[in-house]
């Protein structure tokens, strides 16, 4: 008989059930097996020895008759169960380490679909931008008409506050485009405002000097002009400067003039309001017809706009770069766009025009990160100092905006008027020469943007732009003598803000920027624990695997009290 488990005789000599009979049990925990012990016959047992066995059909069974590795279910499902685990760990962290995938879902979520949430923001947003008007009183005036002084004098006035509720109407898709008009409401904001609406200020003659200047260029013939001067003579309002209440002034009021000017511009059909205010076209009115791009196939052009009344480029100008709409409307920009190096362009209707905003820094507003895009200080510079500029000068006069203005005459009917920074900030000092009172304020008259980097929603902002009217006289209308010829008015200074969000938007906001950095963290570390622990695990199961006990069999309780004794 042997003590050593590996030495088993390979001839069988009994049966199974023989077999069983002569297993000799030691109470060490080794098994005694004689040498002519036949294991070949145990069901579900074979090439026990010193080789590997594979052992599966005994169980259940008291003694233990060899060792080896087993091979079973159990083990290879586990195998594969981790295996399966470690690549499919490895893959999320790759993919979430690298992508950005959650950010990309809260995207599309973006994108203006109709009946969605956020189609619903965007035909009637819940921000209501806060506009406030400076007025330049003219207080001399008069005095300058008759000689006693020699320069006109202004007095800023104001601010006068107004919020603005934005409706988007006429509404079509087309595939990934959107048609659509903007009609704007403002409710006077009397908390916010330096004085009352009802306030009396000297302004330029806006209707008669743009009138004097569109006659000017239409070449009329001396019987049409000799009509026009009667009937300019006879109107209610024929002075140069006029005295009006503010929200007069503004939003609308009966003048003569405009009812001459009808009688001349009739054919064209340029006249579109009955009563002229500075601001008349913007308070319930329409707006051109816009085109911008959903982003429902390309999110690298949501919001971009795509055509102006039906065309893919303006008429104004003389190049196709200053005659591009390929811009947005500011409200909301491609994200991809916000590299920091890329500029970002507005356009601006009532300009003729776009604008370039650039990256200025990195700011913080309600605990949400932002990016400021700043308006460029050369955007409203001459040619020389700003190349861009050149095709927004005029072709057939050769001549160029003075620095500082830019002429939007096309978009206001002929009406020689100029949009320059307020009190002509930045732009030449000889401007300045001519009126006296005007302060330029760096800080106070800066225009920018605050964007969300990921959504590509501007948050806050601020835009400041003054309007001016050019004065172009001709002999005949004696109103406009003592006006030098060419001098620039300034008439008034808007300031268009954002600087509070509704609580809705604000808790929107801060979950798309913290909830879903937070939900893109925790699957990203949960990849990651992952790939570890079932690397650990497959290694152990691999490599640590120890030799067991695979066959057991039962023996005669007799036998058991023959070999103790």
């Amino acid at each position: 008989m042997s003590t050593n488990s590996e030495t088993v005789a390979s001839t069988p000599l009994m049966t199974a059930k023989e077999n069983q009979e002569n297993v000799i049990v030691s109470p060490h925990g080794k098994t005694l097996i004689r040498e002519d012990t036949i294991l070949a016959n145990i069901p579900g047992c074979a090439l026990c020895g010193t080789v590997n066995f594979t052992c599966s059909a005994v169980k259940n069974q008291w003694s233990v008759l060899c060792w080896g590795r087993p091979s079973d279910k159990k083990y290879y499902f586990l195998l594969v169960l981790l295996a399966t685990t470690l690549v499919l760990s490895l893959m999320g962290t790759i993919f979430f380490s690298l992508t950005n995938t959650i950010n990309d879902a809260v995207l599309s979520n973006m994108v203006i679909r109709n009946n969605t949430l956020s189609f619903s923001l965007w035909r009637q947003p819940t921000v209501q931008p806060v506009m406030k008007v400076y007025i330049f009183n003219y207080t001399n005036w008069q005095e300058v008409r008759d000689g006693i002084e020699e320069k006109l004098h202004v007095e800023e006035v104001g601010p006068y506050a107004y919020s603005q509720q934005v409706e988007r109407v006429n509404i079509g898709f087309d595939n990934d485009k959107l048609s659509y008009q903007e009609k704007n409401y403002f409710r006077y904001l009397p908390e916010k405002s330096v004085g009352a609406y009802f306030d009396k200020v000297y302004v330029p003659n806006l209707p008669l000097l743009g009138l004097v200047a569109k006659t000017k260029s239409m070449d009329l013939s001396t019987i049409q002009q000799l009509t026009l001067q009667s009937l300019l003579n006879f109107a209610k309002n024929h002075d140069a400067f006029l005295e009006l209440p503010v929200h007069r002034f503004l939003w609308g009021y009966d003048d003569t003039i405009i009812d001459t000017a009808k009688i001349f511009l009739k054919w064209s059909g340029e006249m579109k309001f009955d009563k002229f205010g500075l601001l008349a076209p913007k308070n319930d009115t329409l707006s051109e017809h816009l085109t911008i791009n959903t982003g429902e196939i390309a999110k690298d052009k949501i919001n971009v706009l795509e055509e102006v009344e039906g065309s893919d480029h303006l008429p104004y100008w003389d190049s196709p770069q200053c005659n591009s709409i390929d811009a947005t409307d500011g409200t909301m920009f491609p994200p991809s766009k916000l590299d920091k190096k890329t500029k970002l362009h507005v356009f601006f209707p009532n300009l003729c025009r776009r604008l370039p905003y650039q990256f200025e820094k990195d700011v913080e507003i309600d605990d949400i990160p932002l990016l400021r895009y700043k308006m460029p200080i050369n955007v409203f510079d001459d040619p020389i100092g700003n190349p861009d500029n050149q095709c927004y000068c005029h072709v057939d006069t050769a001549t160029c905006p003075p620095k500082g203005v830019i002429n939007v005459t096309a978009c206001t009917m002929g009406a020689p008027a100029l949009v320059s920074f307020p009190h002509f900030h930045l732009g030449d000092p000889r401007l300045r020469e001519d009126v006296t009172g005007l302060h330029p304020d760096p800080l106070l008259h800066e225009s920018h943007f605050d964007i969300h980097q990921t959504l590509g929603l501007t948050l806050y902002g601020k835009s400041s732009l003054q309007i001016n009217i050019e004065v172009k006289k001709t002999p005949m209308f004696t109103a406009l003598g003592f006006l030098k010829q060419g001098i620039i008015l300034p008439v008034a200074w808007i300031e268009l803000s954002v600087a509070e969000l509704p609580e809705s938007i604000k808790t929107l906001i801060y979950h798309g920027t913290y909830s879903t950095a937070a939900i893109q963290l925790i699957i990203r570390v949960i990849c990651i624990l992952s790939l570890i622990i079932s690397a650990l695990c497959l290694f152990t199961l691999i490599f640590g695997r120890r030799p067991k006990p695979c066959v057991s069999i039962h023996h005669k309780p007799e036998m058991e009290k023959m070999q103790m004794s």
